[in-house]
């Protein structure tokens, strides 16, 4: 709280001289009789959080708890034990999830890389829209509703403020997960890899969309399938040959789903690009060419008896060569 001074300067009103809390006996930090290095709080933020144990430890579920919360919250967005309390004090006054989450939103620049703000969104969600409610909507229809569309709308400018906001990727996936927006998040992910295709996180975001839908132990990686990533994957390293992203993608998805297709499929591809006038100098200048054929030669050698794997070894050998150089 705060109270206007004469020079129009606002100042900070001790909570211990406001009426509305004169009922409440704070509770201070027990810190131990000899702490060894006392965190420096402020007078503010120490006396806001003496209050807030009080309030939780009576149990208390009031419209003052719920903004002390938020105060809290905004002065230490770590304060996990608020953001619980919170979350309890929604559902129990029955208050506004959307307007709720458009607070969260408010706050997020200056907290953006902050767990708990993004556990807190992806918990109040489906509270503010029961995936279920949806099943029978086309995609399209999904993502015109208007809790979706604010939410991706939200993460999608964090994304496009810090491509690399690890909490918002994830917020993604759990959007997309929860709702099957399938196909929608695969033409995002085209999207943002155009946009800048050393973005590694949209890659991952590739990959999570293309196998995420099945559990990983039911995922078939089926030729055609295969073929259309080997070779989205490929046109991606002509753009920027030294980039490691395209390269982990699709040497990553074959190890894991179709290790036989690595020999079969990717190797020709990589050498057709390596032995281009056009490409030759900048793939083979890359270690992650080299590396991928240690990998491709490597998954090879497992399919083949110990004596048939003269030339696999001595290829794996030469490309080891290269790489060290």
């Amino acid at each position: 709280m705060v109270r206007i001074v004469d020079n129009d300067e606002e100042e900070w009103l001790p909570m211990s001289e406001q009426e509305e809390w004169s009922d409440v006996v704070p509770i201070p930090q027990d810190d131990g009789r000899n702490p060894v290095c006392p965190i420096a709080y402020t007078d503010e933020y120490r006396e806001m959080t003496d209050y807030f144990r009080a309030i939780m430890a009576a149990g208390e579920v009031s419209q003052r708890a719920f903004e002390l919360s938020g105060r809290v919250i905004d002065a230490n967005a770590a304060h996990y034990t608020a953001w619980v309390y919170r979350k309890k004090l929604i559902i129990d006054l029955g208050l506004d999830i959307g307007e709720e989450l458009r607070w969260v939103s408010e706050i997020s620049g200056r907290h953006i890389k902050n767990y708990q703000l993004w556990h807190h969104r992806g918990a109040l969600l489906p509270l503010l829209l029961d995936p279920q409610d949806v099943g029978r909507l086309s995609q399209e229809q999904r993502v015109l509703i208007p809790a979706i569309r604010d939410e991706l709308r939200f993460v999608g400018e964090v994304i496009d403020n810090d491509s690399k906001n690890f909490h918002a990727w994830s917020h993604r996936q759990l959007v997309v997960r929860s709702y099957g927006l399938w196909d929608q998040e695969m033409a995002y992910v085209e999207t943002q890899i155009n946009q800048d295709v050393r973005n590694n996180s949209a890659w991952n975001q590739r990959y999570f969309v293309l196998t995420a839908n099945q559990s990983t132990d039911d995922f078939v990686l089926t030729e055609d399938v295969a073929d259309r990533e080997i070779a989205y994957a490929v046109e991606k390293i002509k753009l920027a040959p030294n980039n490691e992203s395209p390269w982990s993608y699709v040497i990553g998805l074959l190890v894991r789903h179709a290790p036989a297709m690595l020999y079969e499929r990717l190797l020709p591809r990589i050498n057709e690009l390596a032995a281009d006038k056009d490409y030759a100098v900048a793939v083979t200048s890359t270690p992650f060419y080299w590396s991928a054929l240690v990998d491709i030669y490597e998954e090879r050698a497992k399919t083949l008896d110990v004596d048939e794997r003269g030339d696999v070894e001595a290829f794996a050998s030469e490309a080891c060569d290269s790489l060290a150089e």
